[in-house]
């Protein structure tokens, strides 16, 4: 268990997802928009997420997960576009239905707890790291939050064009580091991206 369902009892969880209305995307589709205005949110239930700021990678998101806190907190415009990685489930909700939950069963300041733990997981600026070491972390971070039941958990749900487009790279640029990450028996293939056993 991860994310915002590990802060809350189960019941809790349960009665977030039942307050909200299911939602079913596939992969590469949006799930929420940077810029747009809205007082929803979404519960991620299962499936993995990249949050962009303009095209750049700011964090990988995955089940356990609420998504669009930020501007359902203030009613303000979203702060980053969310991208499914992989067919991913979600519970939309609004603001309030939100916070009512959380109020009922005293766990409001989970939230606040939540925000701050997933701002410090946020991808900071690794400009200066080599892209070798770059993708490597990106690779790791997606693999690791693949659901315990996820069929392939070692498969990255990215193409090489989407995972340099997330890192502000060249697609050749990361070609070149997925190879070297096969030769040092890191990954398994490069296509799909898959890693070493």
């Amino acid at each position: 268990m991860r994310g915002f369902r590990a802060l809350v009892p189960a019941v809790v969880w349960n009665e977030l997802r039942a307050s909200g209305i299911r939602r079913d995307f596939k992969a590469n589709e949006t799930l929420l928009l940077e810029g747009a205005p809205d007082t929803s949110l979404l519960v991620l239930q299962r499936g993995r997420v990249r949050v962009l700021s303009s095209t750049l990678l700011v964090a990988v998101r995955a089940s356990g997960d609420v998504l669009g806190e930020m501007s359902a907190q203030d009613g303000g415009t979203r702060s980053a576009t969310v991208v499914a990685m992989e067919p991913c489930v979600a519970f939309s909700l609004s603001r309030a239905a939100f916070k009512r939950v959380l109020q009922r069963h005293g766990v409001d300041d989970r939230l606040s707890q939540y925000v701050v733990a997933k701002l410090r997981e946020t991808v900071a600026d690794v400009s200066s790291r080599g892209t070798e070491t770059r993708v490597r972390e990106l690779i790791e971070r997606i693999a690791l939050l693949a659901d315990a039941d996820h069929p392939e958990p070692r498969t990255i749900p990215l193409s090489q064009s989407k995972l340099a487009e997330s890192l502000g790279l060249s697609r050749n640029a990361v070609a070149k580091a997925l190879v070297q990450l096969c030769e040092q028996d890191f990954l398994d293939s490069t296509y799909p991206i898959r890693l070493a056993e």
